[in-house]
């Protein structure tokens, strides 16, 4: 999580008993070492701006999802004929993990869940599929310019999602590389990003203007007690990952981050505890420091493009 959003995502995490409000149902993904399920409950049923909405109108909504209060209460959600149920934390927050194979058909599956703010999918590992990618999103896919705060306060927070620039090509090139897998579709696609659960509306309607391959969005949890660092997004970003992949131990991952922030040192210290599961790492070079560390064996996603 950037941290100019720290005091007020706290701000917005008083909690009270879930009545209304929405659920923010993660992705999920299931693999023959098990699953996982996630999200978080909101008293509040704010929604990012419309496609045509102004500057303005945009801060405001941005805001109010920022803000919104969690709630605790009861969560239950279905997939297919099967079905869940558990509690959300005084956070809002709701997981429910298991390291037992789930009875379903490889690829993608709907997550049904009252109140739900937006579709959710649940990715069933495809065992034929050996190609696996895990990519940021600020400044790999999604123009922020992180570097300049000014000019990521503006893209963030008073852009709508549809009208935020993604980098170009990256679509397209996420599409033919999936292409690698005999079943594309079910590529074990994973987006982990230090933006806050608060956006994931915001990051899913971004994705699919731009006709990114269905991914598994990884979003941060942001509260006083959760497990994820609140500043540290190296220590986050590598516990994510390393969760994939102790998932999906047969899979080698290309890895696509940036330099604005710290993609070279996550994916450099992935390497090191999972050689054997990083096909190669692609980093798309956006430091303004010429002299910025680079590390050996990644390559320029400039580069990829050109292939």
């Amino acid at each position: 999580m950037k941290r100019w959003l720290s005091t007020l995502l706290l701000a917005g995490l008083c909690s009270g008993t879930w009545a209304a409000g929405q659920n923010i149902v993660d992705d999920a993904w299931a693999s023959a070492q098990g699953y996982r399920f996630s999200g978080r409950l909101t008293e509040d049923t704010h929604q990012p701006a419309a496609p045509e909405a102004g500057r303005l109108s945009t801060l405001y909504r941005s805001t109010r999802l920022l803000a919104a209060s969690s709630a605790e209460g009861e969560v239950s959600w279905k997939v297919g004929e099967l079905s869940w149920a558990t509690r959300s934390d005084s956070n809002g927050y709701w997981l429910l993990q298991s390291s037992q194979a789930l009875s379903l058909k490889p690829g993608w599956h709907e997550i049904i869940a009252p109140a739900a703010s937006s579709p959710a999918g649940l990715l069933v590992h495809e065992p034929r599929n050996r190609v696996g990618i895990i990519s940021d999103i600020d400044d790999t896919i999604l123009v922020s310019e992180v570097p300049s705060t000014a000019k990521l306060l503006k893209n963030s927070l008073t852009v709508p999602p549809e009208a935020r620039q993604a980098v170009p090509g990256m679509a397209a090139l996420y599409s033919r590389l999936t292409h690698q897998n005999p079943s594309p579709a079910a590529t074990p696609l994973f987006f982990v990003s230090g933006s806050p659960k608060q956006l994931t509306d915001s990051v899913r309607r971004f994705l699919a203007k731009h006709q990114f391959p269905r991914g598994v969005l990884m979003l941060k949890e942001v509260s006083s007690d959760s497990p994820d660092p609140l500043s540290d997004q190296q220590a986050y970003k590598v516990a994510r990952i390393q969760q994939v992949m102790k998932s999906l131990p047969e899979v080698k991952f290309i890895l696509v981050g940036d330099d604005g922030e710290r993609d070279p040192e996550v994916y450099a210290e992935i390497q090191k505890q999972f050689p054997q599961q990083v096909a190669s790492i692609w980093i798309r070079r956006v430091h303004p420091d010429p002299k910025r560390e680079r590390y050996a064996g990644q390559q320029d996603v400039a580069e990829l493009l050109k292939q």
